[in-house]
C-alpha cells in the first residue's frame, strides 16, 4: 500500500481543493437579486463561453463567479512574455516571476470583476460604508469578486504543489458540465437553433463524442520526435530525442476563440439587434451563420492555433537549452541552424494542427449553413478537443505518481 501512498495523499488533497471550489461557487454574493443578475448576463454570450473553459461562472453570481478565468489568462499572457523576451525573464528571481504572475492575475481579476458588476449593476441592492453615507455598493461587490478570483488562484497554486492535475484540475469539471449545454444550445446567440433531445439525436451525438473523444485522445499523444547527440555523456546513454506534438497548440484554440470572437457582438443592440450601419456590419462579419463570419471565425482560429503553438513550444528557448547543455540536433549544427530546424518542423506541424482544428471548428459551421443545427457541433467538438488534452496530461501524472517506487535497485 506505501507505493501509492504519494498518489492517495495527492488525490486526497485535489478532492479537498475541488470541495472548496465547487463550495465556493455555490455562495451568492451578499448584496445580489439572483434571478434579475441572471437576465442581465444571459444575452452576453462571450462570457458564457469564456466561462465554460476556464472555471467561471458568470451566469450564477457568487464568491467564485470570476474563478480561474484571470489566473487562466494571466498563466498565458506570461508565457508570451516570457517567449519573447526570454533572455530577460530568465534573469529573474523566483519571487520577481510569482510577483509578475500575480500582478496580471490582478489586473485580470479587476478588469473582469469590474465588467461583471457593470453588467448586473441593476440588481445590486445598497449598501453603506459601516457609520456613514457612503455608497460603497459597486466598489464593494468588485472587492469581493476579486478576493474570490485571488483565492481561486492560490487554490490552483496549491492543487499544482501537492495534488493531481495541475491548476487544470479546477477547470476540467466546468468543461464537463459546460459540454451538454454546448450541445443544446451552441453558442447561445439569437441566431442560434437549439439541438431537440431525441432518442436519436442523443445516440448520434454520444457516438460522434466517443469517435471523437478517441480521435482526440490519439492526436493529442502523437508527436515528432527529432533525434539528438549528447557527446558529454558515454555512448550508452547518448541518444535521446527533441518530442515536439502534432497539435503544437493542443485545445488551447478551442478554449479562446469563441469568447473573442463573439466579443464584438456586445457592442451590437442585444435587444433589438442591429440599428446602425456600423452594428450591422458587425453582425454580419461575427456571425456563425453567415459566410463571412464563418471566414472570420477561421482567421482568428488559424492566428490562435500558431499562436498558441509558438508559446508551447518556444523554439528560442529549446535552442538556448540545447545549447546550454551541449547538445545539438543530429546533423544541425548548433545555434541559428537548430532554431531555424526547430521552426521548419514546426511550421509543418501548424499547417496540420491548422487543419485538424479547422474541420473541428469550421466544418460543423459550414455544414451549419445548410442544417443549422449542425453547428451547435464546433464548441461540443471543441470542447471534448479540450477535454481530451488536459485529461491526458492528468493522467501521465498519475501514472507518475503511481509508477515512481516501482523501480528496482540492482547491485
Amino acid at each position: 500500500m506505501h507505493r501509492y501512498r504519494e498518489f492517495l495523499t495527492s488525490l486526497g488533497w485535489t478532492a479537498l481543493i475541488l470541495a472548496v471550489f465547487v463550495i465556493g461557487q455555490t455562495i451568492p454574493l451578499p448584496n445580489v437579486d439572483l434571478t434579475s443578475a441572471e437576465t442581465a448576463v444571459q444575452h452576453v454570450t462571450f462570457l458564457r463561453l469564456f466561462g465554460n473553459v476556464t472555471g467561471s461562472d458568470f451566469s450564477n453570481q457568487t464568491l467564485f463567479s470570476v474563478g480561474m478565468g484571470p489566473f487562466m489568462s494571466a498563466m498565458i499572457i506570461w508565457q508570451a512574455v516570457q517567449a519573447i523576451g526570454d533572455e530577460a525573464i530568465g534573469h529573474l528571481s523566483p519571487r520577481q516571476v510569482s510577483f509578475g504572475k500575480y500582478g496580471i492575475t490582478l489586473l485580470l481579476a479587476i478588469a473582469q470583476s469590474f465588467q461583471l458588476v457593470y453588467l448586473v449593476r441593476g440588481s445590486l441592492d445598497t449598501f453603506y460604508l459601516p457609520g456613514t453615507q457612503i455608497d460603497i455598493t459597486f466598489i464593494g461587490t468588485m472587492l469581493i469578486l476579486i478576493a474570490g478570483a485571488l483565492f481561486v488562484a492560490w487554490l490552483a497554486n496549491m492543487n499544482a504543489a501537492i495534488g493531481i492535475g495541475s491548476s487544470v484540475a479546477l477547470i476540467i469539471p466546468g468543461i464537463v458540465r459546460g459540454i451538454p449545454n454546448n450541445l443544446i444550445r451552441g453558442f447561445g446567440d439569437a441566431e442560434t437553433v437549439p439541438l431537440k433531445i431525441t432518442a436519436t439525436s442523443l445516440t448520434v451525438a454520444v457516438v460522434i463524442g466517443a469517435v471523437f473523444l478517441l480521435f482526440s485522445v490519439i492526436t493529442n499523444a502523437a508527436e515528432l520526435r527529432l533525434p539528438i547527440e549528447r557527446p558529454m555523456l558515454d555512448r550508452e546513454h547518448s541518444n535521446s530525442y527533441l518530442p515536439i506534438k502534432v497539435l503544437t497548440s493542443a485545445g488551447m484554440p478551442f478554449m479562446f476563440s469563441s469568447s473573442l470572437f463573439m466579443l464584438p457582438r456586445y457592442f451590437v443592440n442585444q435587444t433589438i439587434g442591429p440599428t446602425t450601419p456600423l452594428q450591422h456590419l458587425i453582425a454580419t462579419w461575427f456571425s456563425y451563420r453567415t459566410p463571412q463570419g464563418i471566414l472570420m471565425y477561421t482567421v482568428v482560429l488559424l492566428l490562435l492555433n500558431y499562436a498558441f503553438g509558438y508559446i508551447n513550444l518556444q523554439p528560442t528557448r529549446q535552442t538556448k537549452s540545447l545549447k546550454e547543455s551541449d547538445d545539438y540536433l543530429l546533423g544541425t549544427y548548433p545555434g541559428d541552424a537548430t532554431e531555424a530546424a526547430i521552426m521548419q518542423h514546426f511550421n509543418r506541424l501548424s499547417f496540420i494542427s491548422s487543419i485538424i482544428t479547422l474541420i473541428i471548428g469550421v466544418g460543423p459551421l459550414l455544414v451549419g449553413l445548410i442544417w443549422p443545427v449542425a453547428a451547435n457541433y464546433s464548441l461540443y467538438l471543441g470542447s471534448l478537443m479540450i477535454l481530451a488534452g488536459m485529461t491526458i496530461g492528468v493522467a501521465d501524472q498519475i501514472r507518475g505518481l503511481i509508477t515512481k517506487n516501482q523501480y528496482q535497485i540492482f547491485d
